[in-house]
C-alpha cells in the first residue's frame, strides 16, 4: 500500500506551510549550514524535498541544492519557487528515493521530517543505500526522525492540531510485532470536509538504524535532540543523526 502518496498529496502539501513555518526552515538551516561550513561541504540533496523548503533555503544562502520527491505537484511548485532565485538557482527532479540514481555526487544529503520509514524492510535499507551513493567520500546524511527512543516514551493513542481552518486527527497504534506506527488520519478542511487516510511507518531503534546505516556504508554516527544541536536524549522529541560514510 502506497499510503504516502495521497497523505502527501492530499494532507501535506495543503498544510506544510503552516506545519512547517518560516522559522522552522531558518533553525533547521541554520544547523545544516553550520555543519556544512565546519565540514567544507558546498552542495546537498533534500530527499524528499517535497516543494522545495530546504533546498531553496540553502540555495539562497550560496550551496548548491538539488530536491528530489515522488510527489509531481510537490515539485512543480518547488521549481516555480526556484524561479524566484536569480544566482545559484536549486533543482528539482521528481524521484522514487528507494531508486535514485545521479550522474553526479554531493557532499552532504538532509533526510528531514520523519521521511523515513515508510517503506518495507529490504526498500528502507535500499533508500539508505542510495543516499550512501550519493553521497562523495567522506560526505554525510542529516536524518531527522523518531526512532523507539523517541516514540514510545511520549506515545499517546489519539492527537490532534489545527493549523488555521483546518484540523487533523490522528488515532494510532503501535505493532510490537512488526515495530511499525500505524496511524488513521482524518482531515477536515476549510469547507469542513473531511478526508480518512492510513498511515505505516517502520520506527527503529537507535542500534537497529545505525546498524542499517553501517550496511549502507556509513562508519560514525553523532546524534542530536535538536536543531539547536543538544545530545540525543532518551525521550527527546526527535533524534537528528549525522551519519558519515566512510571509504
Amino acid at each position: 500500500m502506497n499510503w504516502w502518496s495521497d497523505y502527501f498529496s492530499e494532507v501535506w502539501e495543503p498544510l506544510s506551510h503552516l506545519i512547517k513555518v518560516k522559522r522552522d526552515t531558518a533553525l533547521e538551516c541554520n544547523f545544516l549550514e553550520q555543519l556544512m561550513v565546519e565540514f567544507g561541504h558546498s552542495s546537498l540533496l533534500d530527499m524528499p524535498s517535497g516543494s522545495g523548503r530546504i533546498a531553496l533555503e540553502m540555495a539562497k544562502r550560496g550551496f548548491d541544492a538539488t530536491g528530489i520527491d515522488q510527489n509531481e505537484t510537490a515539485i512543480e511548485k518547488a521549481k516555480l519557487s526556484a524561479q524566484k532565485i536569480k544566482k545559484n538557482r536549486p533543482q528539482f527532479q521528481v524521484g522514487d528515493m528507494r531508486k535514485m540514481h545521479f550522474n553526479r555526487t554531493f557532499d552532504t544529503v538532509i533526510c528531514a521530517y520523519n521521511s523515513f520509514g515508510y517503506f518495507s524492510e529490504k526498500d528502507n535499507a535500499d533508500s539508505l543505500v542510495c543516499m550512501g551513493n550519493a553521497l562523495s567520500e567522506k560526505g554525510f546524511l542529516l536524518l531527522e526522525n523518531h526512532v523507539l527512543e523517541t516514540l514510545l516514551p511520549v506515545f499517546t493513542p489519539k492527537e490532534y492540531w489545527q493549523y488555521e481552518d483546518y484540523i487533523l486527527f490522528e488515532e494510532r497504534v503501535f505493532d510490537f510485532q512488526t515495530s511499525r506506527l500505524k496511524g488513521n488520519w482524518t482531515l477536515v478542511d476549510k469547507k469542513g470536509e473531511r478526508k480518512q487516510f492510513q498511515s505505516s511507518v517502520r520506527i527503529y531503534s537507535y542500534l537497529e538504524l545505525t546498524r542499517l546505516l553501517k550496511t549502507a556504508g556509513f562508519v560514525h554516527f553523532e546524534p542530536y535532540g535538536s536543531y539547536l544541536g543538544e545530545p540525543f536524549e532518551f525521550g527527546d522529541d526527535l533524534m537528528l543523526l549525522l551519519a558519515i560514510k566512510g571509504k
